[in-house]
């Protein structure tokens, strides 16, 4: 019989499939192929800044030497932005743009930008390449209202100064029963967001279940509830989870 497992993804993903599944989905995908039986169901949904924050984008001061991104929706918030202002959208995209994986640096590369840094796979990783970088001037961080103090703390230490700008922010979706009503073997989470999620889901417990994580900085929020990670995504990759998990499984 296949070990079952559920990914806590965010609300985009296959949230309102009644099976829970999603052919398309790479994540979904690449551990059915490692063998296992698999579900999404959605952890979080998130709400873009209202078009006064975003009109800050479309004509940024000329003091910024460049753009850091770290989420694919911080790239999509940039985009509603500058499609409204095509001048200035063109001029952003002649700067530096530092990127956090692969997801993120293919929607910049939709938008016309040249990402760098896009092998980096968490926040603190792009920070040491950006630091490692010729980047001229102050950078602008593009980020959730959930983004984490280790990248601009990072920066900041270098001697490279960023500006923030929340341009979304993240809301929980807490789970009324598990997929199928069977509880799983495993579940994922891609964020310490997502295990806030679960934790406050009413009558669901995490006791007994195999945990995977997307990420050191998940990994470390899942060990600061008292819980074990049995396994841990080198990449935030899918081939990466499903690697991780079939080794740990």
């Amino acid at each position: 019989m296949k070990s079952r497992v559920l990914l806590l993804r965010s609300g985009d993903a296959s949230a309102d499939n009644p099976s829970g599944q999603d052919a398309s989905c790479p994540w979904e995908a690449a551990l059915r192929a490692a063998g296992f039986e698999v579900a999404t169901r959605p952890a979080l949904d998130f709400e873009y800044e209202a078009p006064e924050t975003l009109r800050r984008l479309a004509n940024p001061p000329d003091r910024y030497a460049g753009w850091i991104f770290t989420s694919s929706r911080a790239v999509a918030a940039f985009g509603k932005a500058v499609a409204a202002n095509p001048a200035e959208g063109n001029a952003w995209r002649a700067k530096k743009v530092f990127a956090v994986g692969p997801r993120t640096a293919a929607a910049l590369r939709s938008l016309g930008c040249e990402p760098e840094g896009e092998a980096s796979g968490s926040a603190e990783q792009l920070a040491r390449y950006i630091l490692k970088q010729a980047v001229g001037g102050p950078l602008l961080f593009l980020c959730g209202d959930r983004r984490r103090e280790t990248l601009p703390a990072i920066l900041r230490e270098g001697g490279i100064a960023t500006e923030e700008i929340v341009v979304y922010r993240t809301r929980l979706r807490t789970l009324r029963a598990w997929p199928g009503h069977k509880k799983p073997d495993w579940v994922v989470f891609f964020s310490p967001s997502g295990l806030e999620a679960l934790l406050q889901s009413p009558g669901l417990s995490l006791k007994g279940l195999a945990i995977a994580a997307i990420g050191a900085a998940t990994a470390e929020a899942v060990r600061a509830q008292g819980l074990a990670v049995r396994a841990i995504a080198e990449e935030p990759a899918p081939e990466a989870l499903a690697q991780a998990v079939r080794k740990a499984h």
